[in-house]
Parts: structure tokens; C-alpha cells; sequence
């Protein structure tokens, strides 16, 4: 339960840093979530979900305020997919 809520203290506090500053998401929960004893392997799978989440629900708020391309969405989907992809292989 305690690890629990220095997670969710955590990314709260790293969530108002990004939100404010725009950047800084990774950096912040990162080096918070080391400092308390948590191991690397761990603090990078946590950021790494969790900015997956946020920015999905960003992504989602985002489009339901009408701020997207559908257009230029859909025709970045494909090539950013496999970029992604090869990137994280390579």
C-alpha cells in the first residue's frame, strides 16, 4: 500500500511539473521514483505506461476539441507506426 501511494504522490507531482512546463513528465518521475528506493528496471516500465495513458488521454481530449487533423492523422498513422517500431528494435 505505502509504494502505492508514493507512485500515485509521484505522478501527480511529475504531472504538474509536465502540465506547467509542457516536457519534464519522464525526468521528474524517474529520478523521484529512484530516490525512493525503487528499482530502475521498474521506475522506467512505470514512466513508460503511465506516459502512455496521459498521452492517450491527451491525445483523445484533444480530438474531441476538434485541435486534430483528421487528414494528416490518418496519413501519419502508417509510416509513424513502423517508425516507431524499427526504432525501438534498432
Amino acid at each position: 500500500m505505502r509504494k502505492l501511494i508514493i507512485f500515485a504522490f509521484i505522478g501527480f507531482l511529475a504531472q504538474l511539473i509536465d502540465g506547467s512546463l509542457g516536457m519534464a513528465y519522464g525526468v521528474t518521475s524517474t529520478s523521484l521514483l529512484l530516490t525512493f528506493g525503487i528499482a530502475p528496471a521498474v521506475a522506467s516500465a512505470s514512466v513508460h505506461l503511465s506516459e502512455v495513458v496521459t498521452t492517450a488521454a491527451s491525445g483523445i481530449s484533444h480530438m474531441k476539441f476538434g485541435n486534430v487533423d483528421r487528414q494528416a492523422l490518418l496519413k501519419l498513422i502508417i509510416p509513424g507506426s513502423i517508425g516507431a517500431f524499427v526504432g525501438a528494435c534498432f
